[in-house]
């Protein structure tokens, strides 16, 4: 066989074949982990939302508390307890335009509710107020008592409100003469109405009504970020009610949102049939839609204690978006693959012995990274082609791993942020609750139930600690990016050793600010997550220091930088410790004294800000923890 004959045989094989392997089982392997990482950032993202739309309506069911106990709504209860006798209170109009005029303030101040009422035992409404504007009493009943709106039509209404547990916020859905808007192109409210008992000495009244109007909802999934430019879609699962079961809520696609539904209600099953068969088998994964060109990504949600009434709160992503770029990719290891057979050609008709070799060796090396050595490497040496193809060669296997090994970190660290948001979200909601059963416990308590009430504040204190450790694990897995701002750093500081100053005197420890200040010292950052990575670094060095012993806080700036120094007078930190000390959830305190994220949230928003944050044994004792930030923020930032 020719030389020029075998060193192109040898090229060809040694470089087309396995290079188009590598190309393609790579750029698979790439897309597979891509695929997995959004997969876990979709779903994180998912976990967030809901965390936010949960918070959102608990703050509402609190309003709806606040406004039972206000002195304008007992003050009514007086005409209800009339109103419930088929009798009208001396009092009922100036007391009712009393309590009118306060909700009309109310609802001009705090959103979240279109339409309070107040109704009686009977379910006849005595006060309504609508978008601030309270409904004129024209109306009359049966027994000549002036109604905010005429009697309901729904005979099992007040039977129904009448089975509402005490001193619990529920959800009902009101009956259609009730509804605002309705009519013959009427679509039901997104949302269902909240009712609160009004009581006095276990003696039922009547009832407060709030219909959500769904605006800061809105304003949360509007602001929200959508992944790969994906559409998010919120209905709501209701098997007991027809007219409800499916009926979608919020739509990117066609605009539907919570405080302005379309006027044609939606139903889910009418886009993607296999969503609602899929919640009932498993409250979250992933669904192929669309006939594979979209990805639907799903999570269930209940949003009203006490009612089977459920949420599916899903985002799609569309397929092309994800493999696009691995086309790309696959397309330019194609096209290098030709220019290397071109190559190939160019070698052959050189045919020497000095050419042959170094391929021969190119070809070995290649055999043994396609095997799993990615160890090997290629000796650049030859002509000039030979030594560029070996050059390329090393440099891909470089970035090669070096992408493997940044994708698989990335995707460790989005499994785990979505582990900690998950866990947060599902611990919150029962401690939640302890904490308001403690507190109406306390409320309902004989004053002179001493050990009750000791046993009840160890109950609250323990429930309040356990909140701030999931509180932690739920800003771990946000990293909510920076608000940068400038701020002065001198007042900063006094400011954020102050907040520290009982927690130091409890440990008998000396909070102390040593070197000279530096006024006019202004950095750009967010001031916030900045005093909560320092608050953490402080709050760990007064931990660390002994009893009678003392924590330094120093400051130094100058035309770039500035550097902060926390040093305490501890133990210093364990050899084995070193290594992991920014590791989320890894700690070296008691059990109950914290959740192990502090220096990882810390590291997290230096970094974000572009600075970095050292944390080693001081040569003269103790600890020091260093961070080192630029004063100008970068530009966009």
């Amino acid at each position: 066989m020719k030389l020029q004959t075998n060193i192109f045989l040898w090229v060809t094989l040694a470089t087309t074949f396995p290079l188009a392997l590598l190309v393609l089982g790579a750029t698979l392997y790439s897309e597979r982990q891509y695929e997995e990482t959004v997969t876990a950032e979709v779903n994180g993202r998912l976990v967030i939302l809901i965390a936010e739309i949960d918070r959102r309506l608990y703050y509402q069911r609190q309003m709806m508390r606040s406004l039972a106990s206000d002195d304008a709504t007992r003050a009514f209860y007086p005409v209800l307890r009339a109103a419930t006798a088929g009798e009208l209170h001396p009092e009922f109009f100036t007391r009712a335009g009393r309590l009118t005029r306060f909700l009309e303030s109310l609802q001009s101040v705090v959103p979240g509710f279109g339409t309070l009422r107040v109704v009686d035992f009977n379910a006849n409404t005595l006060i309504k107020v609508h978008i601030g504007r309270g409904a004129i009493t024209l109306q009359e009943g049966i027994e000549s008592l002036p109604f905010a709106e005429e009697e309901p039509n729904d005979p099992d209404f007040a039977r129904r409100l009448a089975q509402l547990p005490d001193g619990e916020v529920s959800f009902i859905t009101l009956p259609d003469d009730r509804l605002e808007g309705a009519g013959e192109a009427f679509r039901p409210p997104a949302l269902l109405t909240a009712v609160l008992p009004l009581e006095e000495e276990g003696e039922r009244l009547g009832y407060l009504m709030g219909d959500l109007s769904g605006d800061p909802i809105d304003h949360l999934l509007e602001t929200s970020p959508r992944l790969l430019t994906g559409d998010l879609i919120i209905a709501e699962i209701n098997p007991e009610n027809p007219v409800r079961h499916g009926l979608v809520l919020y739509d990117d696609a066609s605009g539907s949102r919570l405080s302005a539904p379309d006027a044609e209600p939606i139903e889910i099953q009418s886009r993607w049939p296999v969503l609602l068969e899929a919640v009932e088998k498993r409250p979250y994964g992933m669904l192929q839609v669309d006939g594979g060109r979209r990805r639907l990504f799903y999570q269930e949600y209940l949003p009203y204690p006490g009612r089977l009434v459920s949420w599916v709160v899903a985002m799609t992503v569309e397929s092309e978006s994800l493999r696009a770029p691995f086309n790309r990719i696959r397309m330019a290891g194609m096209l290098f693959v030709l220019v290397a057979v071109v190559l190939g050609l160019l070698l052959a008709r050189m045919g020497s012995r000095s050419v042959a070799r170094p391929i021969r060796e190119l070809a070995t090396t290649m055999e043994a990274y396609g095997a799993g050595d990615h160890s090997a490497r290629v000796e650049e040496r030859g002509g000039e082609e030979i030594r560029t193809l070996a050059h390329a060669f090393n440099h891909m296997a470089d970035t090669l791993d070096h992408a493997q090994r940044v994708m698989v970190e990335n995707a460790k660290l989005a499994s785990l942020g979505e582990m900690a948001a998950g866990i947060g979200h599902e611990l919150n909601n029962p401690l939640n609750n302890i904490l308001s059963l403690v507190r109406l416990m306390e409320r309902q308590m004989p004053e002179d139930a001493d050990r009750l009430r000791r046993d009840l504040e160890a109950i609250r204190d323990e429930s309040l600690r356990a909140s701030r450790i999931i509180r932690s694990v739920l800003n771990f897995a946000r990293q909510v990016p920076p608000e940068v701002r400038p701020f002065e750093l001198d007042p900063w500081l006094e400011e954020t050793a102050g907040l520290l100053l009982q927690a130091a005197r409890d440990r008998q420890v000396e909070l102390a600010r040593v070197g000279e200040r530096r006024e006019g010292c202004v950095v750009e950052g967010d001031r916030s997550q900045l005093q909560q990575a320092l608050v953490n670094l402080l709050l760990n060095a007064i931990q660390a220091t002994p009893a009678g012993g003392r924590v330094e806080l120093s400051l130094r700036c100058d035309e770039e930088w500035v550097e902060l120094r926390v040093r305490d007078f501890g133990s210093g930190i364990a050899p084995d410790a070193e290594g992991r000390l920014f590791d989320p959830f890894f700690t070296t305190k008691g059990e109950g004294e914290g959740a192990g994220l502090g220096l990882s949230i810390s590291l997290g928003i230096v970094e974000r800000h572009r600075g970095t944050l050292t944390v080693h044994n001081h040569p003269e004792g103790g600890v020091e923890a260093v961070i080192r930030l630029p004063r100008h923020a970068a530009d966009g930032a």
